[in-house]
């Protein structure tokens, strides 16, 4: 996808300066205000100048309503607190002058805040519209069903941030087998997407033509040590955790991890987050190790009905309004017999119900499953894939 198409699926996706009409319930309440303060103040005593209060009315409402309605606000509330200083107030012609200025003024000052906080809006849903297209062009789908294998994968966007995450997944189908990428890149913005988008074109490459996993991770180690050479900075200021899979085998599945968060096993209602006895350091590192990086695989049974589910430390700490870590082993357990795509449905809404708002930090999950024995003529419903 070029730069061009980007940029105008950015721009057809993003809102106009005024998206909504603003809130109404708090244009009538402030229209409300505006008639109690009038009434108010025509009956009391001449000599409280009461109608200054009037002026309070279009600030408060320049945070929650529309252009129009702050503008139509301020005029009410001007041409209100006129009637009430030449007919219901008998303070000197100085003193209304000064309090219908004001009022004024106020109301031209809710209007310049309002249309700021407006076009404020307009430029962060851009910047949100951008790099979710950004990450749509990155992220490759994932294919539902592979010979021996059923997928599903989730990105869920960090939506107190407008930047891209280095999150990222890919799953090669190649003449060794099924090759399986997920990963995290240090930081965010364009370069954490320059380096998950080069490390994801390197394991396609890599994963369709070589045999060896542990090759593979090396190939990444360099592609990502190029991306660092290439750049100004500290040395390990550019790297990424990685936890590469490899299925070549019914019933077995090779994992190499570089720093990557344990992948969880759900097997028979269970399920065990797999520490693997040889972790390497993430990518990008190696420079900081003299006697060289060492890829080791680790073989783990697969078995049909099994199911693994590779995460970021997105989901792993995600926390809630407590500061308790949300429990993904505990939770996935509860669905280790469900398939695939509502695994993801499954993890997507309770994530959220545990965070109990926007995430802190951009989330992924890749999702495999080696299909039960199927009876003849069955087939499964494919839902679509959270991206």
């Amino acid at each position: 996808m070029t730069l061009r198409r980007l940029r105008r699926a950015a721009d057809s996706r993003a809102v106009g300066p005024e998206p909504s009409p603003g809130d109404r319930r708090a244009t009538i309440a402030a229209f409300a205000a505006i008639v109690a303060i009038s009434v108010i103040d025509a009956l009391v005593d001449p000599a409280i100048p009461g109608a200054v209060a009037l002026g309070l009315v279009a600030p408060a409402a320049a945070g929650v309503c529309s252009k129009r309605q702050v503008a139509a606000l301020a005029t009410v509330a001007t041409a209100s607190s006129v009637v009430l200083v030449t007919y219901y107030e008998s303070t000197t012609v100085t003193s209304k002058f000064i309090h219908v200025t004001v009022i004024g003024a106020l109301g031209l000052v809710a209007y310049g805040v309002t249309s700021t906080r407006l076009r404020r809006e307009a430029q962060l849903r851009h910047a949100r519209s951008v790099a979710m297209t950004l990450q749509s062009a990155v992220l490759e789908p994932v294919p539902p069903r592979l010979p021996g294998l059923d997928l599903a994968s989730l990105y869920m966007a960090a939506e107190a941030e407008t930047l891209v995450g280095g999150d990222f997944y890919a799953v090669v189908d190649g003449p060794h087998g099924i090759r399986m990428l997920i990963g995290d890149v240090r930081g965010k913005g364009l370069p954490a997407v320059n380096t998950a988008a080069a490390l994801m074109a390197t394991f396609r490459e890599a994963a369709y033509h070589e045999k060896d996993l542990t090759e593979v991770a090396a190939r990444l180690e360099g592609r990502i040590h190029r991306l660092t050479s290439e750049r100004t900075g500290p040395p390990g200021e550019r790297f990424a955790t990685a936890l590469l899979m490899a299925f070549d085998d019914p019933d077995t599945l090779r994992l190499i991890t570089c720093g990557h968060t344990p992948p969880i096993m759900l097997r028979d209602g269970s399920s065990t987050e797999i520490e693997l006895a040889d972790i390497a350091p993430p990518l990008g590192l190696a420079p900081l190790y003299p006697g060289g990086v060492r890829y080791v695989e680790h073989e783990i049974p697969f078995a049909p009905g099994d199911t693994l589910v590779a995460t970021t430390d997105g989901i792993s700490e995600a926390r809630d309004e407590d500061g308790r870590f949300y429990p993904a082993a505990a939770r996935l357990a509860g669905w280790s017999r469900a398939w695939p795509q509502h695994i993801v449905l499954h993890l997507y809404s309770d994530l959220r119900g545990h965070t109990g708002g926007p995430l802190q930090d951009d989330a992924a999950a890749l999702v495999l499953q080696r299909p039960r024995r199927a009876t003849p003529g069955s087939t499964r419903r494919r839902l679509p894939h959270l991206i």
